[in-house]
């Protein structure tokens, strides 16, 4: 069966390459897609990029709207960077060797 994904075999051999057993790298873009308020930043960069939404000159339901796509985009972001760590993880195998293993298993 040959079946279509979104990402081609490269572009998962380069997210293998730099994601896989590596979570320090996903929660380093984490931080920069979303970034955090930290006690711990240095004066200057403790910025919610997050919450710098303006509403004030918005009706209640204008401000309602911006909140909840803000929250959408956060979300979204969030599952990428899971995707990303799933793909990262995700063992390759031909289907000769899934054969091969299952005759194996099926002789035991």
């Amino acid at each position: 069966m040959n079946k279509e994904m979104r990402i081609t075999d490269e572009e998962l051999q380069l997210i293998k390459s730099l994601y896989a057993e590596n979570n320090e790298a996903l929660k380093l873009l984490r931080k920069v897609f979303l970034p955090e308020v930290n006690s711990k930043a240095p004066l200057g960069q403790n910025f919610d990029l997050w919450m710098t939404l303006k509403v004030d000159d918005l009706t209640p339901e204008e401000a309602l709207i911006n909140l909840k796509a803000r929250n959408f985009v956060i979300g979204h972001v969030e599952q990428c960077l899971m995707q990303l760590a799933l793909l990262a993880g995700q063992k390759t195998e031909s289907v000769e060797e899934t054969k091969k293993k299952l005759q194996q298993n099926s002789s035991k």
